[in-house]
């Protein structure tokens, strides 16, 4: 019997007064009925097969929540990247899938206690993922330091994928080994056109001690599609357009919708909980873009210019504060997911008729814990970056990735765990849709 369901038949035993005669009457089973939610999440385990490791984590109405343990597993490793936040991926022509992390630790795990030993910390990473779930499907596209010696220096640590360039370390410096600090690039999120990968990476300035991460700039990365994964020219840099958008500084393309109407919609963030968008004129990132503001009156419309803060303050898009919006369509309908504010344990979602909102009816989806399945202290800081990923879904649900940090950065390194901090983690949500039935 499947470990999820309740019993279906019960007996229901009518009794006499606790003095009177009993013998006048019988138990008579009766058969239990399930309720439409009950079978529509004994629908939704019927799919389930054992090999993908769900479990179960929460339900809500008709939605239930799993965490993925298969792909927990897959990114639980030792040798190489074994942490990073950013985490996103796109779809390629080819059936790969392209995956951008922020921040990463390369290196060496300890693999009973998790301790995560010495390690670089690169800005920016790639890797690529053959159709499957196994570790021979993930390619990683590192410049590593040595994978030779392991009783060598810098042993599977790596360099940043894609440098800025205002970054101030030497190529001598960075040949050793060397991380930059004060200048780098952040993934956003990324699309396909004519043949190759269009990456938008957002541009960091750390030189303010008292204003680090400010957001300034997009780069615009092209990579060649040719080939398959282990060639010299697939995932090739073609060309790094760092002045393609200088002015930027909302995030616009952090996620990104393409949709049927023949427009990119870009998504940003004003003081990281209102929404903002702009579009592009086609299917192609280096098309023109326009940006859809608000006026005094609360009038929306699409302007050439990038917007000054006064009219970002007008033109948000969504009626409840939330962060890391992700917008999709199904039906006739767009849907936004996006965390809830302060760093919240929620997600939810909303709802619209346009790709550019307003997205209202916003409701609860599912809930995260306050503990991570993992060694040592389970407990973490800030819960951020919740990520989509639609080409990861089987039957329709929703796969979502996390980002997770410690209290203390070095917690990052050497305690039993250290490693599982700082890495993603997995969760499928079904029947998301029906969060809407009352």
């Amino acid at each position: 019997m499947n470990r999820y369901k309740n019993g279906k038949i019960f007996s229901l035993f009518l009794m006499c007064g606790i003095l009177g005669a009993c013998d006048k009457f019988e138990a008579i089973p009766l058969e239990y009925k399930s309720t439409p939610l009950e079978e529509a999440q004994e629908e939704v385990l019927n799919t389930i097969d054992p090999a993908w490791e769900l479990e179960l984590m929460e339900t809500n109405g008709y939605v239930m929540a799993f965490k993925d343990k298969k792909y927990d597993k897959l990114f639980t490793r030792t040798l190489g990247w074994n942490g990073g936040d950013g985490v996103l991926t796109t779809l390629l022509p080819d059936g790969n899938a392209f995956w951008s992390f922020n921040d990463s630790f390369y290196g060496v795990v300890e693999g009973e206690t998790r301790a995560r030993k010495d390690c670089s910390f690169p800005r920016n990473s790639i890797m690529v993922q053959t159709p499957g779930d196994e570790e021979e499907n993930l390619v990683w596209l590192a410049d590593f330091v040595q994978t030779t010696t392991p009783e060598a220096p810098r042993y599977y640590q790596a360099r940043t994928h894609i440098r800025h360039p205002k970054a101030s370390l030497s190529d001598d410096k960075i040949q050793e080994g060397e991380i930059d600090q004060d200048w780098l690039y952040w993934a956003g999120d990324a699309t396909v056109c004519n043949n190759k990968l269009q990456v938008l990476w957002n541009g960091v300035d750390n030189t303010n001690p008292d204003a680090l991460m400010g957001h300034e700039g997009i780069c615009l990365a092209t990579y060649s599609l040719e080939g398959t994964p282990g060639d010299d020219n697939y995932m090739k840099l073609i060309s790094a357009d760092h002045h393609f958008n200088d002015v930027d500084i909302y995030g616009y393309g952090s996620t990104l919708w393409e949709d049927e109407d023949g427009h990119i919609y870009l998504y940003g963030s004003y003081n990281n909980y209102d929404m903002i968008v702009a579009r592009t004129a086609r299917h192609d990132l280096t098309s023109p873009w326009e940006y859809y503001v608000g006026d005094e009156q609360g009038n929306f419309s699409w302007q050439n210019t990038y917007p000054t803060e006064e009219e970002v303050k007008r033109s948000r898009i969504q009626e409840t504060d939330c962060s890391m919006p992700w917008v999709f369509k199904k039906g006739d309908t767009y849907y936004m997911l996006a965390q809830a504010k302060w760093f919240g344990r929620e997600m939810y979602i909303f709802r619209s008729d346009k790709p550019y909102g307003p997205f209202v009816d916003c409701k609860r989806l599912f809930g995260f814990s306050d503990f991570l399945d993992k060694l040592g202290d389970q407990t973490y800081q800030n819960l951020y970056m919740i990520n989509l990923h639609p080409h990861l879904s089987r039957n329709g649900e929703l796969v979502f990735s996390t980002n997770t940090d410690p209290k203390n950065f070095w917690d990052n390194f050497n305690a039993v765990g250290s490693a599982d901090y700082y890495r993603p983690y997995f969760y499928r949500v079904y029947n998301w849709e029906r969060v809407y039935e009352e």
